[in-house]
């Protein structure tokens, strides 16, 4: 028997799965796979991932500094800006491309905020938010106070649980208090 247990130990730990977030590969337009250091900050997201490739430029976005332009599975950044913050606001675009709408309308509702989904009219578009909110849950599993990002996005610690846990059943996974 005592032969055994390092055999069921090596089992169980096999079964925990290391990240949150195997299912997205970066892919660069030259066809590099899996660019470092970018790879690695989405492999160690604590939250799901978009299945399957998502391109990575660092050309800039168009005069922007960074943008994830709609159902195209891409992410355009400015060398100087790609930061594991940015890189994982822009995937949370890409993962908001695919997610029900049952999720945004939550998302909406616990952040208190009304008007569409994906507004120009206003600095603080509901779609930003839900980017800042899920590179905030990539990043940070709880917070203790209350957090100031880009776009005015400014959860509570339940507001941040609540948020994180949208976004795992948004994936298809149970949520977690």
């Amino acid at each position: 028997m005592p032969r055994l247990l390092p055999l069921a130990v090596a089992a169980a730990i096999a079964l925990i799965p290391a990240s949150a977030s195997a299912a997205t590969t970066l892919a660069t337009p030259d066809g590099t796979l899996r660019p470092q250091p970018y790879q690695g900050w989405v492999d160690g997201s604590l939250m799901p991932t978009p299945d399957g490739t998502v391109t990575l430029s660092l050309d800039g976005c168009g005069g922007g500094l960074s943008c994830a332009p709609e159902g195209e599975r891409s992410i355009l950044l400015s060398p100087d800006w790609a930061s594991r913050q940015v890189v994982l606001h822009e995937l949370g675009h890409v993962f908001d491309d695919t997610m029900p709408a049952w999720a945004r309308t939550r998302f909406q509702t616990i952040m208190r905020k009304g008007g569409a989904w994906a507004s120009t009219s206003t600095a603080t578009p509901a779609n930003e938010q839900f980017a800042e909110a899920y590179s905030l849950c990539a990043r940070h599993s709880s917070i203790r106070e209350r957090y100031d990002g880009g776009y005015h996005y400014s959860p509570t610690p339940a507001q941040h649980r609540a948020v994180c846990s949208v976004i795992r059943q948004a994936a298809g996974l149970p949520a977690r208090r």
